[in-house]
């Protein structure tokens, strides 16, 4: 069960001169709330809780909000992307996830830094995106291309920095990606 009594205290409050605020813009004369991205990281787990709530649409509507607001930093990108991408991969009344093509996959690309990117992280999701359904980011045929550029650059840079750690509290994006990086170390073993 979500309970909105959450937001409006603590680490989910963006804090702006000294003040609490969840202001986030208007639009059409209608003040928004820009949920921080811990405030959706709470949607995201009851993705992953025993009931297997399916919350991710909440939390995609959240993450879109956000950056239609300006809020175009690397965990909103890298989150959206890979929402966008699960959303299309996996039936969406299992995930919540629907109409996930408000945002432009290859505007989140390039934020990542696009094909040029040597992020290790955005190397690392980024290939396994391509890697398990490619369609779902668009042309399969070129998404392949980019995972297998990701890849081969991922194993030049050894993936530094990177381990099962990173992706802790990152929301649906960490907990699949966690599994996934175990799954490449062990691969690698």
């Amino acid at each position: 069960m979500f309970h909105w009594d959450k937001f409006f205290a603590g680490p989910f409050v963006r804090r702006e001169s000294g003040g609490a605020s969840l202001y986030g813009g208007s639009r059409n004369g209608v003040r928004l709330l820009m949920l921080s991205l811990d405030a959706i990281t709470v949607i995201e787990d009851e993705y992953y809780s025993p009931a297997h709530a399916p919350s991710l649409g909440r939390a995609y509507d959240a993450l879109v909000e956000r950056w239609m607001e300006g809020a175009h930093d690397r965990e909103t990108a890298l989150r959206l992307l890979f929402l966008i991408w699960y959303g299309s991969a996996e039936p969406s009344p299992f995930t919540g996830l629907r109409d996930v093509n408000r945002i432009r996959v290859g505007d989140l690309f390039q934020r990542l830094g696009g094909e040029f990117s040597t992020d290790p992280e955005v190397l690392f999701v980024v290939s396994v995106m391509c890697r398990v359904a490619p369609w779902a980011l668009g042309d399969e045929e070129y998404w392949k291309g980019v995972g297998e550029k990701f890849a081969g650059r991922l194993e030049e840079r050894s993936a530094e920095g990177l381990g099962r750690q990173t992706f802790n509290r990152r929301g649906s994006y960490g907990h699949y990606f966690a599994n996934r990086w175990q799954s490449y170390i062990d691969s690698r073993a």
